[in-house]
């Protein structure tokens, strides 16, 4: 079928020309090619900032983790319904207590799959595991130059030194690695520091100081972790070249702005579908439904999703950039919004009437 929007994959410049022309075929036909699996709400860290991290001891209070022969039925039924690329995370995923017998399984039923870890705990027995059956990269997180930004952030002792670590032994097993950092007020002073140490270890990098609310876990005080004075230059400007080159649509549907839009979902540590890690919305549990018959129900809630009322007369819509989990996130609803999520968007397009009025002016007086 023909579809109205296009599939993000072809705003991927960077995508290999035989994966973009599989993406979009997969987007044309609804096809699950990516997903995530949460294997578990286990860290060994406890950062600031996590959307999902439970002590064991808390983990009946909130669910049941699934065990490691329920994710190999769930994986064989995803990748009968078309999953070729999985992202393995948590939590921490290696803190699975199966996560070994998972592992070997998914890598010999032929994923291209990406690791999401801490990678503090990548020695001994999980080292000798990956030189056997090494994912296709790794995405580590690094918060921190040394053991005191990561106490300050991660709340354990010597994390950095156990994070450098996992990352040179990744570098010895030639694991491909690539490195995100959340930029919080606990280690903003550290970016610097952060950004020589990938440049040393070749690591390709991807900095954000986006921070949203946890909608799975009792967060920090968030106004201890946000930065509190971002670069509202940088923000104005990029605004600016938001509703002069790449106006958002308010007429798109909400969900259809993401990447994985009709492509891609996310199953939590304890089987639930969902369409992002920042959703609590819809419960569709897999192993109940079966993999088919839970894509099926995910595509019919994307489809259903719309803007909330007032935005569809907002003068902001244009700048907004209100994906349906950073809503839900932000908000408590993908269709609700609030005032104080609107008041920098507000405040914007005020003081850009004010900036180009400006401008008008000064071209009329120099005539």
């Amino acid at each position: 079928m023909s579809y109205e929007f296009e599939p993000a994959c072809r705003r991927m410049e960077w995508l290999d020309p035989f994966y973009k022309a599989v993406w979009e075929k997969a987007f044309a036909d609804a096809i699950p090619i990516s997903g995530t699996f949460e294997l578990t709400p286990r860290c060994n860290f406890d950062c600031r900032m996590c959307y999902v991290h439970l002590k064991e001891k808390e983990i009946p209070q909130y669910g049941r983790e699934l065990r490691a022969k329920e994710w190999i039925h769930i994986a064989e039924e995803a990748r009968e319904a078309g999953t070729t690329w999985l992202c393995i995370t948590g939590g921490e995923p290696l803190m699975h207590p199966e996560f070994e017998n998972i592992w070997k399984e998914l890598c010999e039923m032929g994923f291209f799959i990406t690791l999401q870890t801490n990678a503090s705990l990548i020695r001994g027995r999980i080292a000798e595991l990956f030189e056997k059956y090494p994912p296709r990269n790794v995405k580590t997180t690094i918060y921190g130059s040394n053991d005191e930004t990561y106490e300050r952030v991660c709340q354990v002792k010597n994390g950095f030194t156990r994070v450098n670590e996992g990352i040179q032994k990744l570098r010895e097993l030639k694991i491909p690695v690539e490195a995100v950092s959340t930029v919080i007020e606990q280690n903003r002073d550290d970016v610097k520091r952060i950004a020589f140490y990938v440049f040393q270890n070749k690591i390709r990098w991807q900095p954000t100081a986006g921070v949203k609310l946890s909608v799975r876990r009792k967060a920090d005080d968030i106004c201890q972790v946000r930065l509190a004075d971002p670069n509202k230059e940088i923000w104005k400007q990029q605004m600016r070249e938001r509703l002069e080159k790449h106006p958002i649509d308010i007429n798109r549907k909400p969900c259809t702005y993401c990447k994985d839009y009709r492509l891609g979902y996310w199953i939590t540590w304890d089987g639930q579908m969902r369409f992002c890690s920042f959703m609590d919305r819809p419960d569709i549990p897999v192993l109940e439904n079966g993999f088919k018959d839970s894509w099926k129900q995910l595509i019919e809630y994307e489809e259903s999703l719309k803007w909330p009322g007032e935005c569809y007369t907002c003068e902001a819509n244009k700048i907004c950039l209100k994906c349906a989990g950073t809503l839900n996130a932000e908000c408590g609803c993908p269709e609700k919004v609030t005032e104080e999520f609107c008041r920098k968007y507000k405040k914007f397009m005020e003081d850009n009437r004010r900036y180009n009025r400006w401008q008008a002016m000064e071209k009329y007086t120099q005539k």
